[in-house]
């Protein structure tokens, strides 16, 4: 079964590079998309210096949010099985690709969630049984295919609507702990108080709209 890797990108100059060598190094991985939202850093650059016969680029002239570019990284994907990666992470190593992929490769699981490390015990014991919303998952192909015609997956709602329609179509989710990796650290070290905000706001309208959504 082939392995479609989908990588949103939008200014990350200081992570995307590692996070590029880590996936064309992993022998499971036969391709690999990025799909950089309108960067105005050096990332479009440092993209393409990767010299891998496995890496597409996608450049899209202006940011529509990372839903869209899953979306369109996504579209006409011949692949079994689809992973996604955040551009901000740190740490990332090809095991934890691995681990992603074992409980769908060994037909347990529909959709596997990454749990990040959080460098301490408290956090790490509490994350499962918080609303998941993370990055990095893997994910049968013909299951994402239905998620990605949800309108609800524009900006930062693509990981809510995975959830919910894996929850409420009952399929296998498996949660695997990704150890020493995470990623840069929240929006307000990024973007600032407004985006972090905005992103918070942005989840909880799509969970509260996701409650009378059903699926064909």
């Amino acid at each position: 079964m082939k392995i479609t890797a989908v990588v949103p990108v939008l200014n990350e100059e200081n992570t995307v590079g590692n996070i590029l060598k880590v996936l064309t190094s992993s022998e499971k991985i036969n391709k690999i998309i990025v799909v950089d939202d309108g960067s105005t850093d050096n990332t479009q650059n440092i993209i393409k210096k990767i010299k891998s016969k496995k890496v597409r680029i996608i450049s899209l002239k202006k940011t529509k949010g990372k839903g869209n570019a899953v979306k369109i990284g996504t579209k006409n994907t011949k692949s079994g099985i689809l992973l996604f990666f955040d551009a901000d992470l740190i740490g990332l190593e090809v095991e934890h690709v691995d681990k992603l992929l074992d409980p769908i490769i060994k037909g347990y699981a529909a959709m596997v969630i990454g749990l990040r490390d959080k460098g301490n015990y408290i956090g790490n014991a509490i994350m499962p049984y918080f609303p998941l919303t993370g990055g990095e998952r893997a994910i049968l192909t013909k299951v994402f295919a239905k998620i990605r015609k949800s309108p609800l997956i524009e900006g930062w709602g693509l990981e809510s609507v995975m959830n919910d329609y894996c929850k409420k179509k009952k399929l296998k989710v498996a949660k695997v702990r990704l150890n020493g990796m995470d990623h840069i650290g929240l929006q307000t070290k990024k973007y600032g108080l407004m985006a972090f905000l905005k992103e918070i706001y942005d989840v909880a309208l799509t969970k509260i709209k996701l409650l009378g959504v059903k699926y064909d």
